[in-house]
């Protein structure tokens, strides 16, 4: 986002055009209790200095009332306030609509991490533009004004806090209340809101006893609840691997990845090995003193989803990406696939085998080609189109392959979200958490050679297109995290 003049820096204490409305109504102080009761519980923190930048005034006087030591700053003082002025330490901050209006975004959250303590908290609520108000209405949308010199969408947000320092993100919309009366005043402020809500007038000429009534409308910001981490000097890239009965490609796999660099990154391999009936065990044990691999014994297969999460469990990494123990996938990918979350473009890829970009395939969604079981391939085939459709359809996506093993992502991503799947669902529960958490992932094209049932291949005709639809439905609404008070560092 790019304008022309930049916002004009300003001259006062307290600037009136960075603050919120300084005449609180019961829509504005149900939302500041709101906001503060989530900080508090995913905090912990009841009172202690309280660094906020650039809330309204009812967001003060509620954090003052709860017992907080409260300091406040507008987000052109906080910015004057970097390098000399800020307090030695602090407990907590909340940026609210901050951010977004600072000259350098990046260096403000450096400041906020070198005083912050070890695991402090920070809230930043912001206006992203993936939210449902901003895909509504377009250029109208009445977070586009002349105060804003940055526009975040969750990803970029995610990846500004994660170079910053802040880890543990508790993502979610900030649904605040409104009123009747509250959307006139904002669409009065804002020319370009003034369409949409070219009704407005009416409908409060016809309710009057409603005008003041607070209620839930769709979201044009985000809350991202973080704290403040140590960052480590090399990152990890941790490797899970399932294996159950794979016998005649497992020691390729593992020598593989055992011999694998990727420039700036250490590798571990987190091997869970299911007891396994064909002697695939007795292999995996001749790695458990190899100091870069983790072997995780399991005393009987529970299913290739039990398997990743008792790996996710495990690792260490800042990176984490899933590697089935067939051979299917080519390892020779992984640097393509990381490059985006190392330069802090993406928290989230996929491998595609369904792109057209350098496979020279006509039809790439016959990916599936068993010549011992044509049939079976072409049931494959057609079974992945009619789940991809109804995927996009369910989950608003335009993604060509999310059934794909190949899912790169940070281990951040993870935090807050329970996984309760245990067979091939997992891997779509675990592709619709994280689209639900709001990260949006880059799909790149990668090597696929497929086998057949006869070769190994472990999916089931009937059960498990079953659990998939299933899982479809399941998780399009259920709750995403767990009490975030119970959430732990």
């Amino acid at each position: 986002m790019f304008l022309n003049p930049q916002p004009a820096t300003p001259t006062g204490d307290t600037p009136a055009n960075l603050l919120e409305s300084d005449a609180p109504t019961d829509v504005d102080r149900a939302n500041a209790a709101e906001r503060l009761e989530q900080f508090i519980a995913y905090s912990g923190a009841k009172a202690g200095k309280l660094l906020i930048v650039g809330a309204d005034t009812q967001l003060l006087a509620e954090a003052a009332r709860r017992g907080f030591e409260v300091q406040a700053f507008t987000p052109w003082q906080f910015e004057l306030a970097i390098d000399s002025e800020l307090p030695d330490t602090i407990e907590a901050c909340i940026l609210f609509c901050a951010l977004e209006r600072m000259k350098n975004p990046l260096a403000a959250l450096k400041a906020l991490h070198r005083v912050l303590t070890p695991g402090g908290s920070l809230m930043v609520i912001s206006p992203t533009i993936d939210s449902s108000t901003a895909k509504l209405l377009g250029a109208s949308w009445w977070e586009f004004n002349e105060t804003n010199r940055f526009y975040f969408s969750v990803d970029t947000l995610q990846s500004l806090l994660i170079k910053a320092g802040f880890a543990d993100p508790i993502i979610s919309p900030d649904r605040s209340f409104v009123s009747l009366n509250y959307l006139r005043q904002r669409v009065t402020a804002h020319a370009q809101a003034r369409r949409p809500y070219r009704w407005l007038p009416q409908i409060m000429s016809l309710s009057p006893v409603l005008r003041n009534k607070p209620f839930r409308l769709l979201y044009g910001r985000t809350r991202f609840l973080v704290r403040a981490k140590e960052v480590p000097a090399k990152p990890i890239l941790s490797v899970i691997v399932p294996a159950y009965n794979e016998r005649n490609t497992f020691v390729q796999l593992i020598d593989s990845l055992l011999t694998k660099t990727i420039e700036g990154l250490a590798i571990e391999v987190i091997i869970v090995e299911s007891n396994s009936t064909d002697g695939t065990r007795e292999l995996a044990l001749k790695y458990k003193d190899d100091p870069r691999v983790q072997l995780i014994l399991e005393s009987s297969p529970a299913g290739k989803g039990h398997a990743v999460r008792v790996g996710l469990e495990a690792a260490t990494g800042a990176v984490v990406l899933i590697q089935d123990a067939d051979l299917e996938y080519d390892i020779n990918d992984y640097d393509a696939l990381i490059a985006p979350l190392l330069e802090f473009k993406r928290n989230f890829v996929m491998g595609s085998r369904h792109t057209t970009e350098g496979r020279g395939r006509e039809n790439n969604w016959k990916i599936r080609q068993f010549s011992d079981s044509p049939g079976l391939a072409a049931y494959f085939n057609v079974g992945h189109f009619f789940f991809l459709s109804l995927f996009n359809w369910l989950y608003s996506q335009r993604l060509t392959d999310p059934f794909t093993m190949f899912k790169v992502f940070r281990r951040e991503c993870l935090y807050g979200l329970a996984f309760v799947c245990n067979r091939f669902d997992f891997d779509f529960e675990l592709v619709i958490k994280l689209v639900r958490k709001g990260y949006k992932p880059l799909e790149l094209p990668v090597n696929y050679r497929s086998r057949s049932v006869k070769e190994g291949k472990k999916i089931t005709l009937f059960g498990d297109p079953l659990r998939l639809l299933r899982t479809f439905f399941r998780f399009r609404k259920s709750p995403l995290y767990a009490d975030i008070s119970q959430l732990s560092d």
